[in-house]
């Protein structure tokens, strides 16, 4: 029998599978011999390795010892999977956790297979190790409970749907969009380890623009609706660029966009406006590609025509075992630094995948930490965005300006990162923090 999200019969439904486990748990404590444990730790995944499709079909693969030695699965709240069994044979729990395993492969989680050291799975002989294991379905129980009681302590949030789309459209006109708009920088750090910035990137931020556009509705639960409202959030977000009051131009500007608002007559004027001041740079979602790759590749052209620079954006290590970088000869490629990269396997996968591309043509972007930085210039990247480029960027500038003893790096980094609103208007010097110096003695 299954519980869980999966498989949970009506009369069960009003319980955790969480629930269900420990008085499970507490019900065969009574007949201990050959019973055995198998516990699959997902929750530990990293989040894009945890999607529904993964969880379900890890919960089938272990649906084959649940009918052959009469035991109970249980998918619990955080996504862990539980089996109790009895009699089964080592060797075949262990070819199922192997096959779990190589689901998987990818995630650090799966590194270790040793006994005692393994932090995926972990089997318990309830002849020997039931109070462990009585003591862990409590502690899940517990969490469950309380997880579940925080998610209904929630305000009640309605998923966008074709008539809410049009009262949101209509809410845009109402927004200041610019006090949504972010920008963070990219740097290119140089053979002396010398970083100067060679773009800002602006963007939405959807918290912010969901509470200022949306509270009640979450506009990201369909994704093709919401894709229909960012063509329009687009058109504001290019507009409000052009009226923003930066005291200093960008290098350049890269916005991520649609495909269909790079054909709109806004981004004609954008690009015009911009020329002979800053360079300018899309970036584009593989998704948004992959709907209408003739169109992608047209869009392209024409932009390499008006010297508008690509960038293929969203990647990450897992995707690009699945994707072929090359195929869309954007100018630049957008990867997302993660510390699983730092190992071998994955490395000499990246080298793999990236080394047709060039890495000179890589940015390696979420660079929270000093260590992507020194990974990527080893493998000879030289752009880079993250939040310890931004704290560096915050630290430079107030090095250089004569008002910073009234600021903390918090909140230079703050300021920074928008374009209007209060954190700007609390800084005394506009000019200094939209200049972006160069930095020096990277990694």
């Amino acid at each position: 029998m299954t519980v869980g999200a999966f498989g949970m019969d009506a009369q069960q439904e009003r319980q955790l599978p969480d629930t269900v486990l420990l008085e499970t748990a507490e019900r065969v404590g009574r007949i201990r011999d050959g019973r055995v444990v198998v516990h699959i730790h997902l929750s530990q995944l990293q989040p894009q390795n945890r999607d529904d499709g993964h969880i379900r079909i890890a919960a089938r693969l272990f649906e084959t010892m649940v009918d052959a030695y009469n035991g109970q699965m249980f998918v619990l709240t955080n996504n862990d999977i539980v089996l109790v069994c009895k009699d089964a044979r080592i060797a075949d729990l262990d070819a199922v956790v192997y096959k779990l395993r190589a689901l998987f492969a990818k995630d650090p989680l799966t590194f270790t297979s040793g006994m005692d050291d393994d932090r995926f799975a972990s089997y318990y002989d309830l002849e020997s190790e039931y109070d462990e294991f009585l003591a862990l379905c409590k502690q899940l129980n517990d969490d469950a409970k309380a997880k579940t009681k925080a998610d209904r302590a929630k305000p009640v949030i309605k998923d966008l749907d074709a008539i809410s789309l049009g009262n949101v459209m209509a809410r845009i006109a109402q927004v200041d969009i610019a006090g949504v708009v972010r920008r963070q920088p990219c740097v290119y750090i140089n053979d002396r380890r010398i970083a100067q910035v060679v773009f800002q990137e602006f963007y939405m931020s959807i918290a912010d623009l969901q509470k200022a556009l949306a509270p009640d509705i979450n506009i990201l639960a369909n994704r093709w609706l919401f894709q229909h409202l960012s063509q329009a959030l687009d058109v504001s977000v290019m507009g409000a660029l052009r009226k923003s009051e930066l005291r200093v131009p960008p290098v350049a500007f890269s916005l991520n966009l649609n495909m269909s608002s790079v054909e709109t007559p806004q981004f004609r004027d954008f690009v015009g406006a911009a020329r002979g001041k800053s360079g300018v740079y899309v970036e584009f979602q593989l998704p948004d590609i992959l709907n209408n790759m003739d169109q992608f590749f047209r869009i392209r052209d024409e932009l390499r025509e008006k010297q508008v620079s690509t960038v293929l954006d969203g990647l990450n290590s897992l995707i690009l075992q699945f994707v072929d970088a090359e195929l869309y000869d954007t100018d630049f490629v957008k990867v997302n630094w993660s510390n699983d990269m730092k190992s071998d396997i994955q490395t000499a996968e990246l080298q793999q995948s990236l080394g047709p591309v060039g890495f000179d043509r890589v940015i390696l972007a979420r660079c929270d930490n000093e260590d992507a930085i020194s990974w990527g210039l080893d493998r000879g990247i030289r752009l880079y965005q993250g939040r310890f480029l931004d704290s560096m960027v915050a630290a430079v500038t107030m090095a250089q300006c004569p008002k910073a003893a009234a600021c903390t790096l918090g909140q230079c980094t703050q300021r920074h990162a928008v374009i209007s609103g209060r954190p700007r208007k609390e800084c005394g010097d506009n000019d200094k923090l939209d200049e972006f110096p160069p930095l020096h003695a990277i990694g």
